[in-house]
């Protein structure tokens, strides 16, 4: 999911591309007998 977040923030995304994308996140949830939850926030800007 990151790899796509960052192909997306630099245009590079082929014919999935957003226009304009700014800022991407990704999650994931799981783990096991718990529960862990990570978010990773990018931007492309400066």
């Amino acid at each position: 999911m990151i790899y796509e977040v960052t192909k997306q923030l630099q245009g590079r995304a082929d014919g999935r591309q957003r226009e304009n994308a700014k800022v991407g996140m990704a999650h994931n949830l799981g783990g096991l007998g718990g529960v862990v939850c990570g978010v990773v926030i990018l931007t492309n800007e400066k």
